[in-house]
């Protein structure tokens, strides 16, 4: 046998061997390929992504965002904050001329939480059934046309300002002591005006701060001459009792229901706000009311189903089982079932067993929201006949309202998310409620509910003809008497509408 062959084929593979093992040993170990670099987004740049994405998922006018939602910093990283964001995206919304803004969304809005910074102002936590201060509303005015002083137009049901006393028609002359706080006036027969606008800034700033401070010695007088000074403190989060007034009034066997609503709290489970809206309007049931004032004149929202369950009391036996509003909602909202079901049409049930004949709104430019609402819902039953009487010429103007995203647990978010409509498709009250009486005086210088008070008894007078003379709905005219436009302290607030998750 030839072994040449075997021993060549050996002495190959040997040296293919060889070659492998010096290849291998001068070839460097490969090393790993580097992983990406993950970028952290801080809590300021998640807030705003945030911001973003509920924006976009929540609005009314989610259409006119453009989508980012798989990469919301290629928008948010454009703005320096949350508020930035917010601004932007409100202005990606339908135009709307009417509006400062130019567009359809100045309602949309957010609070910081524990005194977070959204990014232009601080802000603290957000409660809807509570508020912060002393409960205190104040203009000017005066009463000889020479003298202007502070004068308290509405005081917050709950406040430390109404536990102590203190009521509307009351003129502030002194705070912590100082009794500078008069300021002089010319008046005409069309009106008054400031004569030093810096001593009017002078006084509005000292009572502003006076107003923020964590005590306060106020010192009123009140229309019979006599003065009350009482020591406040500043209140973190009172519970406010919406109901500051319900009477009714009786002239020549006709009763007439008066109910002054300052928001719309929560109505649930029978709690505190339930008991009292049942108890007045059980009142005007057993004094069988043919006619009811809902004073809304500084009512800026609140709740939906409280403003629904008020609005089945007054509608009674005349609406019950009819339709009271519809909702309009985005196509995500429409399609996720947790949310939808929020917003299904709502019904009359017919919580009282009233059978007016009218319904009479006080009404004035702050009257908003969920106080709007119920104007509209009950707007569309012929048998029921609306009336509006206002300090001017519309309401505020709101048909959206929202729910809360809190974002990080630092931001509480309000984004506008629906849009309500009464039973017969009307919403478009954008603008306000245009009035069937304008121009009423808010006659400041009498407590709620007198009959003197010129827009109380402008509509007792429709309600129940000689109820009041024709020298109470002009008291305003009584010399001396005037309020000024030039002035005003701690404005009541747009409360909102709010629907609850």
């Amino acid at each position: 046998m030839n072994l040449a062959p075997l021993k060549q084929t050996g002495r190959l593979a040997a040296l293919a061997l060889t070659g492998l093992l010096v290849f291998s040993c001068k070839k460097d170990t490969p090393k790993p390929e580097p992983e990406p670099e993950l970028t952290v987004r801080t809590e300021v740049q998640l807030i705003k992504d945030d911001i973003y994405k509920y924006y976009k998922l929540y609005s009314l006018w989610d259409k006119s965002i453009p989508d980012y939602t798989k990469d919301p910093s290629q928008f948010t990283d454009k703005y320096g904050s949350a508020d930035l964001v917010l601004d932007a995206l409100k202005k990606m919304t339908p135009a709307h001329a009417a509006y400062p803004s130019g567009v359809f969304d100045r309602f949309s809005y957010m609070l910081g939480l524990d005194g977070y910074n959204t990014g232009t102002a601080a802000s603290s936590r957000l409660k809807m059934d509570t508020n912060d201060g002393y409960g205190i509303y104040v203009q000017l005015g005066t009463e000889d046309e020479k003298t202007a002083y502070p004068i308290i137009y509405f005081v917050e049901g709950g406040s430390p300002a109404q536990k102590a006393g203190f009521k509307r028609s009351d003129f502030i002359t002194a705070v912590n002591g100082d009794s500078d706080y008069s300021i002089a006036v010319t008046c005409t027969a069309t009106g008054c005006t400031i004569n030093d606008a810096s001593a009017r800034d002078k006084v509005m700033n000292k009572l502003n701060a006076a107003l923020d401070a964590g005590t306060l010695k106020l010192q009123v007088k009140h229309q019979d001459g006599t003065t009350t000074t009482k020591d406040l403190t500043y209140a973190n989060g009172y519970t406010i009792d919406p109901i500051y007034k319900d009477s009714v009034y009786t002239y020549n066997g006709t009763n007439v229901g008066y109910l002054a609503l300052s928001s719309f709290e929560e109505i649930e489970n029978n709690n505190v706000n339930q008991q009292k809206i049942d108890a007045a309007f059980d009142k005007f049931q057993a004094q069988q009311i043919k006619s009811l004032i809902v004073d809304l004149r500084y009512n800026g929202g609140g709740y939906v189903d409280a403003s629904a369950y008020v609005a089945d009391k007054i509608g009674g036996a005349i609406t019950k089982g009819k339709l009271m509003l519809k909702y309009e909602v985005n196509d995500y909202i429409k399609a996720t079932p947790s949310l939808n079901k929020m917003f299904q049409d709502t019904k009359f049930e017919g919580k009282s067993n009233l059978n007016l004949n009218k319904v009479y709104f006080l009404v004035s430019d702050r009257t908003a929201s969920a106080a709007e609402m119920l104007i509209n819902v009950l707007k569309p039953y012929s048998m029921l006949q609306v009336q509006i009487i206002a300090s001017g010429t519309r309401t505020y103007g709101k048909p959206v309202g929202f729910f809360e995203q809190v974002v990080q647990n630092k931001v509480s978010f309000w984004p506008v998310s629906f849009l309500l409509k009464n039973s017969a498709d009307f919403s478009d009250y954008w603008d306000g409620f245009v009035p069937d009486k304008s121009n009423i005086t808010d006659y400041v210088f009498v407590d709620v509910g007198d009959k003197k008070e010129t827009m109380l008894a402008t509509a007792l007078n429709d309600a129940a003809p000689g109820i009041t003379t024709k020298a109470s709905i002009n008291a305003v005219s009584r010399k001396g008497y005037r309020t000024l436009n030039q002035g005003e302290v701690n404005i009541r607030p747009d409360r909102g509408l709010i629907k609850k998750r």
